[in-house]
Formats: C-alpha cells, sequence, structure tokens
C-alpha cells in the first residue's frame, strides 16, 4: 500500500462491476451495491479521510472483498461460538477430573500440560463465545445490521482514523435495507469514546 493519489470515483465504479463472487448471498449484496445512486460514497470519504490523516490507501477491489467480508451473518458466528462454549465446558470437566484424582504435584503439572494447545486453540477461535455478535436482540432483523456497522466502524477507524457513520450507515441501508432511519440508528451503534489517562 502506497501513498498514492486517490483512486476516481469513476475507477471504483469500473471495478465493482467487474467484482465478482461465486456466493448467491454476496452476488445480491454487489448487485444492490451496483444499482445505488450513492454506491461510491463511503469509497470516496474512505479515501479523503485517509489522505487527509496521511495513512496508506487501499485500493478499490481490497476495499469491496472488505466490505463484503464485513456481511458476514451474525448466526455463523453465534453458531461458532456456543460450539466453542460446548467444546469449552468439555474440557473444563476433563481437567477437573485430572485436578481431582491428582496424587501427586509432578503429576498434576505434567497432566495438565496436555491441556494448554485445546485451551489455547479455543480461546483464538471464539468471536466472543459469551456476548452474541450482533447484540442480545434482533429486533427488526437489527442484528446483522449492527455486525456489520460496528465491524466497518472498527476498520474504519484502523484505515482512515475516522469511523464515517453517515457513509457507514448509507452501506446498511444498501447491503441490508431496513428501518427507514438507518444514520440514527447507526449512530446509536458507534463505539463509545475512551478518554486517555494522563501517563
Amino acid at each position: 500500500m502506497s501513498r498514492k493519489a486517490p483512486e476516481p470515483t469513476a475507477t471504483f465504479s469500473k471495478v465493482l462491476a467487474r467484482y465478482k463472487t461465486s456466493n448467491p448471498r454476496l452476488t445480491a449484496m454487489l448487485k444492490a451495491w451496483r444499482e445505488h445512486p450513492d454506491h461510491g460514497k463511503l469509497w470516496l470519504a474512505l479515501q479523503i479521510a485517509a489522505r487527509a490523516d496521511h495513512r496508506p490507501l487501499l485500493t478499490a477491489a481490497d476495499f469491496i472483498g472488505v466490505v463484503l467480508g464485513s456481511t458476514m451473518p451474525a448466526k455463523v458466528l453465534n453458531d461458532h461460538a456456543e460450539q466453542v462454549l460446548q467444546q469449552f465446558e468439555k474440557l473444563k470437566i476433563k481437567i477437573g477430573k485430572v485436578v481431582a484424582d491428582a496424587d501427586y504435584p509432578f503429576d498434576l503439572w505434567r497432566d495438565l500440560q496436555r491441556f494448554e494447545k485445546p485451551l489455547r486453540e479455543l480461546g483464538q477461535s471464539a468471536y466472543d463465545m459469551r456476548t452474541p455478535a450482533g447484540g442480545r436482540k434482533d429486533q427488526n432483523d437489527s442484528r446483522d445490521r449492527k455486525l456489520f456497522a460496528t465491524r466497518m466502524f472498527r476498520y474504519l477507524h484502523n484505515t482512515c482514523g475516522q469511523h464515517l457513520p453517515k457513509e457507514v450507515a448509507t452501506m446498511v441501508d444498501i447491503l441490508f435495507p431496513g428501518p427507514e432511519d438507518t444514520e440514527r440508528q447507526v449512530r446509536s451503534w458507534l463505539p463509545a469514546k475512551t478518554t486517555r489517562r494522563p501517563v
């Protein structure tokens, strides 16, 4: 990634028009994105913000891939988190049995070592096994919308230093059509501001 001049919106439109995926759900989203009059709005805002903050710029294709990757349904993540939680509970029972059956400290230390790898793998594979992705409520199918918005906020803040809520709301409307006052809803999902403590 280099600090080159931003790609014009016309170039973004061409890349979006040529972008292909074999996933039917993503294909439908791409179609809606291409047909929307503001399809390049977030791309342009991201480039302006990144350039103003002297950040490296993504290519249009990379950006489209990030957006589509952020649309993963909350159910997929939550089902996976449930499996991880079940595996963790089973592992705790096994560990408890090893602890209860131990006769000597050295034997316990040796036997517990075999649980290090599976515990590490479980810790790395869970999105957050105790907090549902997209929130606990799914009012008006808001869970997927919220998950997408919060992922985009995180990505945009890391990429250009801003959350760009207005543009994210436009993308939510394009990819997850729903309630009319999307911008207000999306702004309510903005991460809380953290204040830095003086050192």
